[in-house]
């Protein structure tokens, strides 16, 4: 339950807008550890009720601890707390499942898409291809526990890996559809990262707002040979990602959903 003293404090407040004091109050009581033993706020309503304002209002405060980063709304409805910031090592491997599983974290993927398209520049230039030529593409979101952390777009040399798509979907693993195509390993080539600003498709599918900044990395991965195999730009949630370049273990979760 909120406390009296938390309603007092709403009673007398200055200068904000009702809401942005119920969200002042929420993010507090988060901070204190209020829900640290639950990952899910109580519902709007059971909110609406302990602060003795509408919904709406505690809707809009909600909303504001969503761009804060604080919070994030899960499918099928609900409030959960966001995780705090992780460490994930990005090094010669990266393999998402075996990471988010070592980590205690269940990891998933949801395929947005799967085919063949032409590519140009730096993707071309990336895996050694002609401007034009055919690439398999696939376009997922990966998540830890059912919460998004990054969507990627990846492709491969459709001359070398055709029917890719169609084995990534039945498997939903890199790993294994690199297997089919006798790729028994493969390993981090090059790795860049910027900050970036999602379109409204990305953030929808990170589930945070546009104005939150995300991490765009590109990187290349290429086969025992040296030769590029697969190439991908991923965005990863700024709130929830950050990435380490070396050789430490990973402490908890996160996700290159291209692997």
């Amino acid at each position: 339950m909120i406390s009296a003293s938390f309603r007092k404090q709403l009673e007398h407040a200055q200068g904000d807008h009702l809401w942005q004091q119920v969200e002042s109050t929420l993010l507090k009581l988060i901070k204190g550890g209020r829900f640290k033993d639950r990952d899910r706020l109580p519902s709007e309503k059971e909110l609406a009720s302990q602060f003795g304002v509408n919904r709406h209002t505690v809707r809009q405060a909600i909303a504001g601890l969503v761009e804060r980063g604080v919070v994030f709304k899960r499918k099928g409805g609900g409030s959960y707390l966001v995780p705090e910031l992780i460490d994930y090592p990005i090094g010669k491997r990266t393999r998402f499942s075996t990471n988010i599983k070592l980590l205690g974290k269940v990891p998933g993927h949801t395929l947005l898409a799967a085919g063949e398209r032409p590519i140009y520049g730096k993707v071309a230039a990336a895996l050694k291809m002609r401007d034009g030529d055919r690439a398999v593409f696939l376009h997922l979101v990966g998540e830890a526990d059912r919460l998004p952390i990054s969507v990627a777009k990846t492709y491969l040399p459709a001359s070398r890996f055709a029917g890719f798509g169609e084995i990534y979907r039945k498997t939903m693993s890199m790993t294994k559809a690199l297997e089919s195509f006798d790729v028994l390993d493969y390993f981090r080539d090059v790795t860049r990262c910027v900050a970036h600003i999602p379109s409204k498709e990305d953030a929808h599918h990170l589930r945070q707002l546009e104005s939150v900044p995300v991490l765009l990395v590109e990187a290349l991965d290429v086969d025992s040979q040296s030769h590029p195999i697969v190439y991908h730009e991923t965005l990863y949630a700024g709130e929830r990602v950050q990435l380490v370049f070396g050789d430490a273990k990973p402490v908890t979760f996160i996700a290159d959903i291209s692997v």
